[in-house]
């Protein structure tokens, strides 16, 4: 084998290259490092960097630790959930963010600072051959594995995407996209990071995110999907639709929903009907639309469902008395909102002097250092940052 192409030569190319782009000082390596001599052996290819040493320069240089290692790189792969228009979007700087927020859930995670999780590694997604029946099934194991009654709403369904180890970020995204899913691989599991378009109204981003849940615990992963409007009943975006629908809304709610309106017989008790399972389960009108056909409801065969299904949803609120509550539910929408989950781990590790401020920016700040450090300021952190530690 010729020297070029050991583990050992690759990672001293690597690294020299790095150093280069980077403009990186010896100095601030050996600060890094510990030692010249640690850097001299990295450099010239006598040896592989450990572990921690290649956790450390990969958050420097802001690359996976495995480019330092020379192992096996993580596979990619992404899931898109598009909407109506024919061409979908740029959404290349969206992904290359979650690339961004799965390192950093790396690096954090390889230090030890971990938010508990709720294991779901065993779970058991629905396989059947009938897609719908699938996504179906798989909501439905999903609210007993977790102890959450079918007529129990999910109120915060992104702390409970989060708590299952699944980091979920708002953020502006092109158009036409609801959210991208974006995998990768792990030693010994596979990570997910989750972004959904802060743009849309409140009941889309919740549909969404519940859709993109389904993409990971089916493990719908190292592929594309592209759902449209005008082709939802492909494959894995049956599923995930039958899904997300089940899962915010059983049919158990649903049905006792049907029973406590009783008969109803005039476009306002449809209005005050569609108003109250809305903002009881967090669920969109169209989606609510669908789960009383696929439910047999009686109403869905009056001229009142037909006007609830065309009238605007805010004239639906204004019509029912909701209008508050329905703004209130919307008011973020349009804000830039990290993950909770993922922004504490950076910064427990930043605090302990473990991981740079670029880290932290990556994940608070679109990888803004300047901007990262103002809100840091702004929270009560002091500067400089903690010693031994790059920016």
């Amino acid at each position: 084998m010729e020297a070029a192409d050991t583990r050992e030569e690759r990672s001293k190319h690597t690294l020299q290259t790095l150093i280069s782009e980077a403009r990186a000082t010896q100095d601030m390596l050996v600060g890094l490092l510990g030692s010249k001599e640690c850097l001299h052996e990295l450099v010239t290819g006598e040896r592989l960097p450990t572990l921690h040493e290649a956790t450390l320069l990969g958050a420097f240089f802001n690359v996976s630790p495995a480019l330092l290692l020379q192992t096996a790189e993580p596979s990619l792969g992404v899931s898109l959930r598009l909407g109506a228009a024919d061409g979908m979007q740029d959404a290349t700087e969206a992904v290359r963010h979650a690339i961004r927020l799965l390192s950093a859930d790396r690096l954090t995670r390889d230090w030890g600072f971990v938010q508990p999780v709720r294991a779901v590694r065993n779970f058991a997604a629905s396989k059947v051959w009938h897609q719908a029946k699938a996504g179906e099934r798989t909501a439905a194991r999903l609210r007993a594995y977790l102890g959450i009654e079918d007529l129990d709403a999910i109120e915060d369904l992104t702390g409970l995407v989060e708590s299952l180890g699944y980091p979920v970020e708002y953020r502006k995204l092109p158009a036409d996209v609801h959210g991208i899913s974006v995998p990768e691989k792990w030693p010994s599991e596979t990570a997910w990071v989750i972004l959904i378009n802060s743009d849309d109204v409140w009941t889309r981003q919740r549909f969404t995110l519940a859709h993109e849940l389904c993409h990971v615990l089916q493990k719908d992963v190292g592929q594309v999907i592209v759902d449209r409007v005008t082709m939802p009943d492909i494959g894995p975006e049956r599923v995930a639709n039958n899904f997300a629908r089940h899962l915010l809304l059983p049919e158990e709610a649903l049905q006792d929903k049907i029973s406590t309106h009783g008969k109803i017989a005039s476009n306002s008790a449809a209005v005050e009907f569609f108003a109250d399972v809305m903002l009881t389960y967090g669920v969109s009108r169209d989606s609510l639309a669908i789960s009383l056909k696929e439910a047999g409801a009686e109403i869905t065969g009056t001229p009142h469902f037909r006007y609830c299904q065309t009238v605007a949803v805010r004239e639906i609120m204004r019509l029912s008395g909701n209008t508050e509550p329905w703004e209130e539910l919307d008011e973020v929408r349009g804000e830039v909102i990290p993950s909770e989950r993922l922004t504490q781990q950076v910064l427990d590790a930043y605090g302990s002097g473990l991981v740079s401020l670029q880290s932290v920016a990556d994940v608070i700040a679109d990888a803004d250092i300047e901007a990262a450090r103002y809100q840091l300021c702004e929270a009560g952190w002091s500067f400089p940052d903690p010693a031994g530690v790059a920016n």
